[in-house]
């Protein structure tokens, strides 16, 4: 949780960027096993569930992600319908969902979570929304719902966000077009998830070519354990993409309830998706200055 008189002080990093190039961080560059963030890319449609979002708000535009559910509904961050953090949806707001090999779809109406305020105002929990299309979406793969995240889990992370490598920060621009992802252990849990970003020379990370952290423009997509989605991205907290920065979002393990309440959606038991996860172990360290992405 981060208090108001913190929120003043922090450098806070806007959802997206432009509507130019590339998500998920890769690790070091010149480090073992080799990595780059096109290594990263989603090319077999592995996570075709996971979109871009094209937001157009007040003139500007910027870039999220999103995580189809069903045909008509998509869960993202409510930051991203509420660009100026009031903790309502934002006046004019048009939305597009892009769908890499499918087409893009536009938004007819938004939900943001009714205890999700602003980013920051006061705090960033909650901070989820549901995205209604009277157009279906395509015939996908959806994932697996009603499961939760459980500490010492390794998630996969989804997005379309900045990349770059963990050695230096970002080297890339947020895309429309470019899914990528990446794993990392959970380290912390309670409102919110968080987990470190290990260099491969701590020994305590999942590896050069595995470990990755979210950037500018994956706010909204997908944490997911197996084929379950159990979490949302939405924040970052260090120095930009480099190894030590803490990465984090919400965790859907109490919120299955206000997504069936909008969507009508039939949730499974927590219990019998648990049967469904599949996951290995890491060890985490952190540090932090918030940002959300």
């Amino acid at each position: 949780m981060i208090g108001a008189e913190a929120k003043a002080v922090l450098s806070i990093l806007l959802l997206s960027c432009s509507l130019r190039s590339l998500g998920i961080l890769a690790g070091g560059e010149f480090s073992l096993p080799a990595d780059r963030p096109s290594y990263r890319v989603d090319d077999q449609g592995r996570y075709e569930f996971v979109g871009a979002l094209e937001i157009s708000s007040d003139g500007a535009l910027y870039i999220g992600s999103a995580t189809a559910l069903s045909r008509n509904w998509v869960l993202t961050a409510g930051h991203n319908i509420d660009l100026d953090d009031n903790g309502l949806v934002d006046q004019g707001l048009d939305i597009q969902f892009h769908l890499p090999r499918f087409g893009s779809y536009m938004a007819s109406s938004f939900s943001i979570h009714p205890d999700f305020s602003g980013f920051g105002n006061p705090s960033i929990e909650n901070d989820l929304s549901l995205i209604y299309f009277d157009d279906p979406l395509p015939e996908l793969v959806f994932p697996s719902l009603g499961g939760g995240v459980s500490l010492g889990d390794v998630g996969t992370l989804v997005g379309f966000g900045r990349s770059g490598y963990g050695s230096y920060g970002y080297t890339t621009e947020a895309s429309l077009t470019d899914r990528r992802f990446g794993f990392n252990v959970i380290d912390e849990l309670d409102n919110l998830f968080r987990y470190d970003f290990d260099s491969p020379s701590s020994g305590s990370g999942l590896g050069n070519d595995l470990e990755t952290i979210i950037g500018p423009g994956d706010s909204g997509g997908a944490l997911l354990v197996s084929d379950s989605l159990v979490g949302v991205n939405t924040f970052t907290e260090g120095y930009g993409g480099r190894f030590g920065d803490y990465g984090g979002g919400v965790p859907l393990n109490g919120q299955w309830d206000w997504i069936q309440g909008v969507t009508g959606l039939t949730v499974p038991e927590p219990s019998s998706i648990l049967l469904l996860m599949i996951g290995f172990a890491g060890v985490i360290s952190y540090r932090r200055t918030l940002r959300r992405n």
